[in-house]
């Protein structure tokens, strides 16, 4: 890399604040989907959102134990958001859970990622649903 793309790598890094980003794209922010969620909903997906590294798409996990940590108190409404999230097509389901095994998810406007052989989905060059684009785009 050049160094001035080094220096505008810098400088980007240093204009957000340091630490990480995550690519939300405009496209499933602006949906009318996103505006259905619920706050719970909307609260998980952030919740597995920062989980997100650049190649881990795929990886993210809603375990119980994690997620109690994260402030969440009902295993239920825990069930119950993660349950819309994969309907409104946020969240992907990347690895079903067992015994002594969870689930994974990915996320859904983003391509999945090759995890170290942990998914029972393959890699994708492009996102696996576009259900969060069921819907208009909301009107500004």
């Amino acid at each position: 890399m050049s160094k001035r793309g080094k220096r505008a790598l810098k400088e980007a890094r240093q204009a957000r604040g340091g630490g990480s980003f995550l690519p939300f794209t405009l496209l499933p922010l602006q949906s009318e989907q996103l505006a259905s969620l619920t706050p719970y909903e909307a609260k998980l997906l952030f919740d597995i959102m920062s989980q997100w590294r650049l190649g881990n798409n795929g990886d993210q996990s809603a375990a119980w134990a994690l997620m109690q940590k994260r402030g969440w108190r009902s295993k239920e409404t825990l069930g119950n958001a993660l349950k819309g999230l994969l309907e409104k097509g946020f969240i992907v389901l990347t690895r079903q859970g067992g015994r002594n095994k969870c689930s994974l998810y990915g996320l859904g406007w983003l391509a999945i990622d090759q995890c170290s052989d942990k998914l029972d989905i393959q890699p994708t060059m492009s996102p696996v649903t576009k259900n969060w684009r069921k819907y208009e785009p909301l009107k500004n």
